[in-house]
């Protein structure tokens, strides 16, 4: 199998040879520099990638902190809902005057409030659905009926702050391509 690398002013991009079973190649027409080669299977020619592919990857990275057994388990990517989880072995916690807020890439701020009398028993979580997502409740789910959706951008940030206005747990959440 072939690689073939293209350098220019922007960095070194591979291609790498692919069978063409389920895929169309993609042709380039990139710009002719001293410094680039192309490596194939019995010729060498300048810029010729017609038969090569270019797989672009994204990567999410989750970056959690926690100041206590309270935490945010997930965040679903589509903005469904939210699961907050009790991970104390023997104490449940009340979550009256606790909120979420998850904040995006473009500053915008979504906050929910948690009901009087929510209580999260230990090894338990709990479901925070969008009021678009209300049809899929289940017994004991939250629905965040002014919200349509929770953030769906590449960048949200979403603090669980308990009563005294202090924050819990922070759930990061990047995609990068």
């Amino acid at each position: 199998m072939a690689t073939t690398s293209y350098t220019s002013s922007a960095g070194t991009f591979m291609f790498h040879a692919r069978p063409t079973v389920f895929e169309h190649p993609i042709t380039y027409n990139l710009p002719s520099t001293n410094n680039s080669t192309t490596t194939t299977t019995n010729k060498l020619e300048k810029n010729d990638f017609s038969q090569y592919y270019i797989t672009l990857e994204a990567r999410t990275t989750i970056h959690k902190s926690a100041k206590g057994p309270i935490s945010v388990a997930e965040c679903e990517p589509q903005g469904k809902y939210i699961i907050v989880e009790n991970t104390s072995r023997s104490k449940s916690i009340a979550l009256s005057g606790w909120t979420l807020q998850q904040e995006n890439d473009n500053g915008e701020l979504l906050t929910y409030s948690f009901p009087e009398n929510c209580l999260l028993r230990s090894n338990q979580s709990i479901k925070i659905l969008s009021k678009s997502n209300e049809t899929e409740r289940r017994n004991g789910d939250l629905i965040a009926s002014l919200l349509s959706s929770w953030h769906t951008s590449s960048n949200v940030v979403t603090k669980l702050i308990n009563a005294d206005g202090k924050v819990k747990h922070k759930h990061s959440t990047f995609n990068q391509c």
